[in-house]
């Protein structure tokens, strides 16, 4: 005799059901411990040098490092609270574009300059900066850079072209 097909669905259902519960219940495999983050290098000796020695080659540091796609070393290089203002080509303040802080100058890097580098410098460029108390200005070209003495050493304040 044939059982009807109908009464074989409802027998089945409840384990069917039951089994889902038993396997959506089972313990999953742990999650893999996240990459740690690498080591930056260590920052470069010339920091701590006088101001006509030290901010040239921190000029010339980034731009190495650009170059090179060091993220690490700009990092090292690049203050806290460091900014780069992109004038757009006007004297007007009002269209400027900024990156405010380490993270987000790193973050230019990746998006902007990485992709297309510039050439490093062939030695640490020419330029006489003018010191105000813990402050630095110096140009060159059409980038105005300004850096700061933290006590210990130079950092790469401020880049405005």
């Amino acid at each position: 005799m044939q059982m009807p097909k109908l009464r074989v669905i409802p027998l089945a259902l409840p384990w069917l059901c039951g089994l889902a519960l038993l396997t959506g219940c089972a313990r999953s495999a742990p999650l893999a411990a996240a990459p740690a983050l690498p080591t930056p290098p260590p920052a470069p000796a010339f920091v701590t040098a006088d101001a006509a020695t030290a901010l040239p080659q921190l000029v010339a540091a980034e731009r190495a490092a650009a170059s090179s796609r060091d993220r690490g070393l700009l990092a090292q290089l690049w203050a806290p609270a460091a900014r780069i203002i992109d004038s757009r080509g006007t004297p007007a303040p009002a269209d400027d574009y900024a990156w405010v802080g380490r993270a987000a100058i790193l973050d230019r890097y990746d998006l902007a300059v990485f992709p297309s580098p510039p050439q490093p410098f062939a030695a640490p460029p020419a330029f006489t900066p003018q010191i105000a108390g813990d402050t630095a200005a110096a140009t060159l070209g059409n980038d105005a850079w300004r850096f700061l003495w933290d006590g210990e050493r130079w950092w790469l304040l401020e880049l405005r072209y």
